[in-house]
């Protein structure tokens, strides 16, 4: 929980820094790209100068005579909100003084037969200021809007104080925030204003200042934005104000929270930025030429009541900005996705409610990773991880189709990714240390049982209590003769010749599935049976006494062909009941067996040296052998009877068989 917390906490805090708002927005245009291209309303067209434009009109800027006309073709087309998307900040005037003083000159100087080229001089004499042409027109509709923008260099700006009619485009109510302030909002330095002319005749006015996000798209709209002490309204929240008819107190800002036109809340991010809700490519929306509505060729309802934009996509002269689906959207188009956007309640939701549901899902997210991370192995939780991802990503795109959502990706998707990172690297930190243990287990478990009993154990899923009777054989083998051997050696040979005789014990005793319970100096003790009981315990305690005495004997011919003295064992077994368990006191203890199937085994080793041989056997573990396997009968060649014999301890004599290793000596 404690990441979850923290991807909250980064979320509420940092949230819109940078390196997140951007791979945030990376992740909306992939939504944008699932979800597909959208139609947009009816309320919007464009008039663009596009190519075939300037190619028929000529170089750019057109004369504003051009503007005039078409403001006059589209009061007569029934438009009922012109608005231009071009900035009108450098004024054109009439003919300067010394121009029309040497056309005077020229027009004095024609002969009396030169009528025609005389009247040419008088109309380019007699022409008006295209821009009092431009603004008779604008002000004779009625219904125009021309914009202004903001700058923020000192050096593109041509207006430093505010001009009285852009004054009166502000809006006339707003509301702070709850701490009193207005928020982050960007600070101009100064203005892009039309000529005065034509800005004094517009109807309405509004700015056009666009600031692209840090990875240089186009995704948000700036409904609002502060100068010298007053808020102004975008061409887009203006565009439908003039569109419904609403008075400009119809207007009002609330910080932090969004803009009200009329009746209609537009809500916008806690920076007053307004999400755009993106449709598609170029042209989404009905466009036509700028040169096909000078000559006539639109149809008689292509611009009738509804808001006409007129924009430039001609080479050189128009703007474009990367956007979702298309990296060259002109700007004209953004304008009129945000008018469509806020005409038909299709604006980006990003504000408390997204907020909300954003920590929801982080909250739920990192519960939901850690969840997944505990349920099985890498290899079958990587692709769950990969699915619960996907799974988001899908309600996310859903939730930006249906109900215009613009839910956190980024968030949510590092809440689920670092808890289960986490819980996956703890489980598997847990299961290390899980492998340490039984690996520490099977370590110990060896030093007393032969591999395949150790093996046993470790698969077991159910405890295994050691402490309790059961049969069992048991195996006594001393090395005959090495006190007296070891007069004439020294510690480091003595103690490594023990060392090669126990390694030989080990061997035969794991070989045969038995357990080592304990070195006795020269001697050894093992069972077999234990800690599992099973039905050929009897006869591997036989064939590993044989196989011991064999390896002894081949070890013994080695010693003397180096000229060292043979070396000798006796072998004890018997089979029985014995006690199992670990034994011991307080702090130390350790795992054995006792009983009197013990004592016999012990007795029997002892007698090997009675009657010089090498292995004695109690009739009990001879036939409990040839019960469980006739072909034991093969290990049993050799052994002869020794019947009635009395054993120290027991009052009863026990028959017994007994096996000498023909190539050793007498042990007498």
């Amino acid at each position: 929980m404690l990441i979850t917390f923290a991807v909250l906490a980064v979320y509420a805090t940092a949230g819109r820094l940078s390196p997140f708002e951007t791979i945030e927005a990376q992740s909306l245009n992939l939504r944008f790209l699932a979800r597909g291209p959208v139609a947009p309303g009816s309320d919007v067209a464009l008039v663009m100068i596009d190519d075939a434009s300037v190619a028929r009109l000529g170089q750019w800027p057109f004369s504003r005579d051009r503007m005039a006309e078409a403001v006059r073709l589209l009061q007569a087309a029934g438009a009922r909100v012109v608005v231009f998307d071009l900035l009108f900040s450098e004024p054109q005037t009439q003919l300067a003084d010394d121009v029309a003083g040497a056309l005077r000159r020229i027009r004095d100087g024609l002969p009396d037969n030169a009528a025609p080229a005389a009247a040419e001089l008088d109309r380019l004499l007699g022409i008006a200021s295209p821009d009092d042409n431009f603004a008779a027109a604008v002000a004779a509709a009625g219904n125009v809007l021309i914009p202004f923008s903001f700058v923020f260099e000192r050096d593109e700006a041509n207006v430093l104080d505010l001009p009285r009619r852009l004054e009166a485009a502000a809006y006339a109510v707003y509301r702070r925030a709850p701490d009193g302030t207005v928020g982050e909002l960007p600070r101009p330095v100064g203005l892009l204003a039309p000529a005065p002319r034509i800005v004094d005749a517009a109807a309405h006015t509004a700015h056009v200042t666009v600031l692209l996000d840090a990875d240089g798209s186009l995704r948000h709209e700036r409904p609002v934005i502060g100068y010298r002490g007053e808020y102004f309204p975008s061409l887009p929240v203006e565009a439908v104000r003039a569109y419904r008819g609403l008075p400009r107190t119809a207007l009002s800002v609330t910080f932090g929270e969004g803009v009200r036109i009329g009746d209609v809340f537009v809500p916008t991010d806690g920076t007053m930025r307004l999400p755009v809700n993106s449709y598609g490519p170029t042209q989404s929306f009905d466009t036509f030429s700028f040169i096909d509505l000078l000559e006539g060729r639109l149809r008689d309802d292509a611009v009738r009541d509804r808001i006409v934009l007129i924009g430039a996509t001609a080479l050189g002269i128009g703007d474009t900005f990367p956007a979702p689906f298309t990296p060259t959207l002109p700007g004209t188009e953004h304008y009129a996705t945000v008018i469509d956007n806020i005409l038909h309640d299709r604006v980006l939701i990003r504000d408390d409610r997204a907020t909300a549901l954003d920590m929801t899902a982080i909250l739920v997210g990192g519960l939901a990773g850690a969840a997944l991370a505990g349920l099985g192995p890498l290899a079958i939780t990587g692709p769950a991880l990969v699915v619960l991802l996907a799974g988001w990503g899908a309600i996310a795109t859903v939730a930006l189709s249906a109900g215009h959502l613009w839910l956190s990706f980024v968030f949510p998707t590092a809440a689920i990714v670092l808890n289960f990172a986490w819980c996956a690297l703890a489980r598997a930190l847990t299961e290390q240390r899980r492998r340490r243990l039984a690996e520490r287990e099977r370590r110990n478990l060896s030093r007393y049982f032969s591999p395949a009993v150790v093996q046993a154990l470790a698969d077991r899923d159910d405890p295994f209590t050691f402490d309790r009777m059961q049969n069992a054989a048991i195996m006594f083998v001393d090395l005959v003769g090495f006190t007296r051997q070891t007069e004439h050696m020294s510690p480091a040979e003595a103690v490594a010749m023990l060392r090669q005789f126990h390694r030989r014990v080990e061997r035969a005793v794991f070989a045969n599935n038995g357990t080592l319970d304990k070195y006795m100096g020269d001697g050894a003790m093992a069972c077999f049976g234990v800690p599992a009981p099973g039905f050929a315990d009897a006869g591997n305690a036989i064939h590993c006494a044989r196989r011991l005495a064999d390896d002894m004997s081949a070890w013994g011919r080695e010693r003397a062909a180096e000229g060292q003295p043979p070396l000798q064992i006796g072998i004890g077994l018997h089979y029985g009941h014995v006690l199992m368990g670990n034994l011991g006191g307080e702090q130390q203890f350790a795992f054995t067996v006792t009983g009197d199937a013990v004592n016999v085994a012990s007795r029997l080793e002892a007698l090997t040296r009675t009657h010089e041989v090498t292995v004695i056997a109690s009739d009990a573990v001879v036939e409990a052998a040839r019960a469980a396997d006739p072909a034991i009968e093969a290990d049993l060649a050799g052994f002869f009877a020794i019947p009635g014999q009395a054993i120290r301890g027991r009052d009863e004599p026990i028959d017994l068989w007994a096996w000498r290793d023909a190539a050793e000596p007498a042990t007498a």
